[in-house]
């Protein structure tokens, strides 16, 4: 599994991170089956945050989105605001490059 970097937004004790996992390869299609989660944070313990907007990921050239409600709270406990799981093609050597 990877995990990005640590990613800040307009609330200074929000974060976010990006993970991926590879879940199985497929030689003979020439692709991978992936998982790749958005998760958000507060890195303070004791506050929550509530909300709204939108996480935008694009993955592959598709950019996918998904929408924080006001009903959802952020605490230091995290939480999951977006997941997708795809088949990604390899290049024709076989190579993919996740960025």
């Amino acid at each position: 599994m990877g995990t990005s970097s640590t990613f800040s937004t307009s609330n200074s004790h929000v974060k976010y991170n990006i993970k991926i996992n590879q879940n199985w390869q497929s030689v003979e299609g020439n692709y991978s089956n992936v998982s790749v989660w958005v998760d958000f944070w507060r890195d303070n313990s004791g506050y929550t945050t509530y909300g709204s907007g939108t996480c935008y990921c694009k993955i592959n050239g598709t950019t996918y989105s998904a929408s924080v409600s006001p009903s959802q709270k952020i605490t230091s406990s995290g939480i999951t605001l977006y997941s997708q799981t795809l088949n990604i093609y390899h290049e024709a050597d076989g190579v993919k490059i996740c960025q």
